[in-house]
């Protein structure tokens, strides 16, 4: 065999493994893609499922308040002569409650929602509100305050809402987790801060912050790994899936101390003109 024909055939062959192990390596990223798919969307189902509670008990308020209006309105059109003003004002609490009740349910079902990450310009304190609004209820249950301060001239950014709001959730639900064995009206009260920021040049940050004991410092290398919970019956997953979708968007997120002894989480997510 010519010294030609071995070198056509050596290179076929390399050609072959390269092709072999560039299948096999897009076959195990659409396979990590797919669970970390199935990771982020279970976490957001124990997420929903945690503040389900309170949030039903949140939607009940304005639709009870929809009923005892529209009765009222009907009396009051019983009348031989209508005081029209008053039934308007009763017509717009009822538009009001009935937005508010309809835009808890939206956001609720777009967390239920199975979604890869899908970027898009967003605003990322309008994320940061949303949250807040479905964290409220759950805040006011465990007696939590919560106070934001957010940046209006941080610039838009590209990413995927859902998932951002996913992160800060935990984030939140985390905080008040660690605050459970403050007393409500003692020396260290549950204080829940969120806060959006310019973190430098490239990048905006969401900063959360609480009152509680702080972490271990045993503790804190391994907080962002899979499976790893201080907590008796958590999953050890929050933390982790926050880290995986911090990292997609080409942002960090970490844990630092603060003065008063809690701890603090931030993460930040690049800007669209870096």
């Amino acid at each position: 065999m010519s010294l030609l024909v071995l070198l056509v055939v050596a290179q076929s062959a390399v050609l072959v493994y390269w092709g072999f192990r560039d299948r096999r390596w897009r076959s195990a990223q659409r396979e990590a893609r797919r669970i970390h798919s199935a990771d982020t969307h279970a976490g957001r189902l124990a997420l929903v499922g945690e503040i389900a509670g309170s949030i039903a008990h949140e939607i009940s308020q304005p639709l009870s308040a929809i009923l005892t209006n529209a009765d009222a309105a009907e009396n009051l059109l019983g009348e031989p002569q209508p005081p029209l003003d008053e039934i308007r004002r009763m017509l717009a609490d009822i538009r009001r409650d009935d937005l508010r009740a309809n835009d808890i349910v939206r956001h609720l079902h777009s967390l239920l929602k199975r979604r890869e990450l899908h970027t898009t310009m967003i605003d990322l304190n309008e994320v940061a509100a949303t949250a807040l609004s479905l964290i409220q209820p759950v805040a006011r249950k465990r007696l939590v305050t919560v106070r934001s301060c957010l940046d209006t001239k941080i610039p838009p950014i590209r990413g995927d809402a859902i998932h951002l709001e996913q992160v800060l959730l935990n984030l939140m639900m985390n905080a008040m987790d660690a605050m459970a064995s403050n007393t409500a009206d003692g020396p260290t009260e549950r204080i829940l801060d969120v806060a959006t920021s310019r973190y430098d040049k490239y990048f905006a940050a969401i900063t959360v912050t609480d009152t509680g004991p702080g972490i271990a410092a045993a503790y804190r290398p391994r907080i962002f790994d899979s499976f790893f919970s201080t907590k008796k019956e958590g999953m050890g997953l929050g933390l982790a899936i926050a880290r995986t979708i911090v990292h997609a968007h080409g942002g960090k997120i970490w844990q630092e101390g603060t003065s008063a002894g809690g701890a603090a989480f931030k993460f930040t997510i690049p800007l669209q003109a870096a």
